[in-house]
């Protein structure tokens, strides 16, 4: 009696080799020398794939799934293996489950970047995936799913952290552009603890003066949500606990996410009395001392982020910068009032200069800086008493207010301790009655703070130029939201626009792609409109104007509109992501073409199983195992190419090395021919119908019997020869069997000429293949030259088994004389 067991899997792997142990679990699929044809033949399919795919199977909805798959299961491998998809993952049943269930009902489904929890690794979390399921037909049922999957968790995670990014630089910039106009550190500090309260969603955001004692601090100004309380007044360092003391005092954040649990309870009451749960505090240190707070608050607990503690960070960096500068300037605007009533000793350096260049007046403060006396000074020269060096820099501008022109400049001056000094210069023509001009007077105001704290505003400012380039980040701005139009270097580069050539509204459309003109435009205005006042978000594909590239540009923006609604700019960012377009178009066409070929190649095995015919078990078994091989053979190779082709050589070996018992008899000779992906498998099933006949009734069926296999390159594509040597006598068909309209069917999918010539040593058989190309558009349609699916007026898949029993090739009627034709 004939054996019915199957032989191991035609894979390799972890999975592969569990499969072909007991140690896994079979409750539901039973053991695989059980599993029906299809079942078996789907897995060996999935086994040899490198995509991650997994298999559902059967009422149990049973996985197995190979070895790409793994890196998704992480630790519950290999427990996974022949378990119910919801014992493996439970938690996506009600996320999952319609999708599957419509699957089995024949319907497939395909999702992008689809957000998951999984509990993995013993923890939990959100994950993302782009992946298909497609329903497995055999028959009228549909016992199986097949879902093949990709994990874009770090994609997702990565956009997110850009689209932070960008939504801090935004509100960065708009912080600078709202208070750097205005006029007094209050003013500055009430704008800047509003919008960054606004921007973090806290209930509080406060700012707050240090006391000398470095315990001690007032709270001047706040910001708090509605249903939040105003927390100003005065306060002790020293009851809101030891962690604030030793942060704040050596320049450390204060942090605390839930005050209930971080601290002791009774510093922990200090927040609570004032409304607040978790904090962060921000100090303010110069000259090694303490000297002011900000601080955002939230009611209750908060574990609060890295990108939230440096938002605060920056923000009170610039914002003191900003009080300084403020500041500074209105110091400045003080001296000089001063200086015109010259009433008493002011702060500043007051002389008057004679026509001769020589000092007639010095104040106490001129005296106090160069360290003289006034009769040190008067009398004497201006070179005299800078030096040479320092006269050098103002001689020009000293003898053009003498001759009647006012001047004011800034400069650097000495102190006798040897420090430089910034100091502004105003140089005021003195006229006599008569109008000529008889004397200068020189007023000079030291401005060093002023312009320290400007260079520190440059310099936040120039971390932010930094950050957007190094994050290749492009910054626009749009006046009245539809006016003047401001683009930066990177924006320019993007519309290959030149780096001096003015721009406006009209170049943004032109540079548009026509087919996201519309979809743009629309964004644009619905931003822009008062009532809608929509996020700006939008991906569209620019034609440079002068190199007429096209590039993918993500745009994000918001209009900005004053009390009466109306749009005074629009601004935002654009980010080059073209690279990031074509990493994702290669990926769906793979994925379309994994899908694809793994439809098609379950369909060629469903009609190969239900058309072939034999008189017993066994013929039937060996028949169709060999043919199912050839095809897997060529499916193998293909996956191991990535879907890019193969060689004839390779085929060839592949092929007939593994189907011939005595690799001896075989003459195998030809250079390395290059095969595109669509030839390998026609090929390949050709060289098995050939062997398995040359086994059963040709050359390989008798002791002294060799088949000769030679192929080449032509100058339009490529041929191979089929010569059995020592075979019985061998004579053309009186019919056509189902093996040679195979083989002939085969032949043409491969755009090819075979001929079949009966010689008394054996069979010959010449192929010839001219080559052609495939479009890029039908590669991506799917209309590509698979096995048994042509581009032409190929016969139907049902064509080739009729209902008619005279199957020759592949063993079919073994009584048959050899029939290839």
């Amino acid at each position: 009696m004939t054996s019915s067991r199957h032989p191991p899997l035609a894979a390799r792997g972890d999975v592969a080799d569990r499969l072909a142990t007991d140690a896994w679990f079979k409750d539901h699929l039973g053991p695989v020398e059980a599993w029906p044809a299809p079942l078996r033949q789907q897995v060996e399919v999935l086994l040899n794939a490198a995509f991650p795919m997994f298999l559902l199977w059967g009422p149990s909805r049973a996985m197995i799934y190979n070895d790409a798959y793994r890196a998704v299961l992480g630790p519950k491998h290999p427990d996974a293996l022949g378990r119910s998809f919801w014992a493996v993952w439970p938690e996506v049943r009600g996320q999952i489950e319609p999708v599957i269930d419509k699957a089995f009902a024949g319907e497939a489904s395909f999702f992008e970047d689809l957000e998951v929890a999984l509990h993995r690794a013993e923890a939990s979390g959100p994950a993302w995936f782009t992946f298909s399921y497609s329903p497995i037909p055999m028959g009228e049922a549909i016992p199986g799913v097949l879902c093949v999957c990709v994990e874009t968790t770090s994609a997702a995670i990565e956009r997110a952290g850009r689209y932070e990014s960008e939504r801090t630089l935004l509100f960065l910039d708009r912080l600078t552009r709202a208070t750097t106009s205005l006029a007094s550190a209050d003013a500055v500090m009430d704008m800047t603890t509003r919008m960054l309260g606004e921007q973090m969603a806290v209930a509080i955001c406060a700012y707050a003066d240090m006391d000398d004692d470095q315990d001690g601090f007032t709270i001047r100004g706040d910001w708090s949500a509605p249903g939040s309380p105003s927390i100003v007044g005065r306060y002790r360092l020293a009851d809101f606990g030891k962690l604030a003391v030793e942060n704040l005092r050596k320049g450390a954040p204060l942090v605390i996410n839930d005050n209930r649990v971080e601290i002791a309870p009774a510093e922990a009451a200090t927040f609570q009395a004032i409304g607040i749960g978790s904090t962060i505090c921000m100090p303010l240190v110069r000259d090694g001392r303490l000297r002011a707070l900000m601080a955002v608050h939230h009611a209750g607990p908060h574990v609060w982020t890295d990108r939230e503690l440096a938002l605060v960070r920056e923000v009170t960096e610039r914002s003191w910068a900003f009080v300084e500068r403020v500041g500074a300037e209105a110091d400045l605007r003080n001296s000089e009032e001063e200086l015109r009533r010259i009433t008493d000793a002011a702060p500043l350096l007051i002389s008057y200069i004679d026509r001769d260049q020589r000092y007639r007046f010095v104040n106490q403060t001129y005296q106090t800086w160069f360290g003289r006396s006034p009769e040190a000074l008067l009398g004497r020269s201006v070179e005299e008493v800078l030096g040479p060096s320092a006269y050098a820099g103002v001689a020009t501008r000293l003898r053009a207010a003498l001759a009647g022109e006012p001047m004011s400049f800034e400069s650097q001056m000495a102190y006798p301790d040897g420090g430089q000094r910034d100091v502004h210069v105003d140089y005021v023509p003195r006229r006599a009655a008569a109008g000529e001009v008889v004397g200068v007077y020189a007023i000079i105001s030291d401005i060093t703070k002023r312009l320290t704290a400007e260079r520190a505003l440059a310099e936040s400012e120039t971390r932010l130029r930094l950050a957007t380039e190094f994050a290749e980040v492009g910054l626009w701005d749009v006046e009245g939201g539809g006016g003047a139009l401001y683009w930066d270097d990177r924006v320019r580069g993007l519309f290959g626009v030149p780096l001096d050539q003015p721009v406006s509204m009209a170049d943004f459309y032109a540079g548009l792609h026509p087919e996201d003109l519309e979809a743009t435009t629309l964004a644009y205005a619905a931003a822009s409109d008062p009532a809608l006042r929509a996020l700006y978000d939008v991906e569209y594909r620019t034609i440079g104007a002068s190199d007429g590239a096209v590039r993918w540009v993500a745009a994000k923006g918001r209009g900005l509109f004053d009390a009466e609604g109306r749009c005074m700019r629009v601004t935002g960012t654009a980010v080059d992501i073209t690279a990031r377009k074509a990493v994702e178009e290669a990926r769906d066409l793979l994925m379309r073409e994994v899908d694809h070929r793994a439809r098609n190649s379950l369909a060629v095995i469903q009609s190969v199983v239900r058309l072939t015919d034999a008189p017993d078990v066994e013929t039937f078994r060996s028949a169709l195992q060999g043919r199912v091989e050839a095809m897997a053979r060529a499916q193998t190779a293909l996956a191991k190419s990535q879907w890019r082709g193969g060689s004839i050589g390779q085929v060839v070996r592949d092929e007939l090395l593994s189907s011939v018992v005595a690799a001896s008899r075989l003459h195998l000779s030809g250079d390395e021919v290059p095969l595109s992906a669509e030839q390998m498998q026609p090929l390949s099933m050709i060289l098995h119908e050939l062997a398995t006949n040359a086994a059963k009734y040709g050359a390989l069926s008798v002791t002294d019997g060799v088949v000769d296999v030679r192929w080449s390159g032509t100058p339009t594509g490529w041929s191979l020869s089929w010569q059995e040597h020592g075979g019985p006598p061998v004579a053309a068909p009186a019919r056509t069997g189902f093996g040679s309209r195979l083989v002939r069917s085969l032949a043409r999918q491969l755009d090819a000429e075979i001929l079949f010539t009966w010689e008394a040593g054996g069979l010959g058989v010449d192929l010839r293949v001219a080559q052609r190309a495939v479009s890029e558009p039908d590669r991506l349609a799917g209309r590509l030259n698979d096995p048994f699916r042509g581009d032409g007026p190929l016969e139907p898949v049902e064509s080739l088994w009729s209902a008619s029993s005279d199957l020759v090739l592949g063993g079919m009627r073994p009584s048959t004389p050899y029939e290839v034709s």
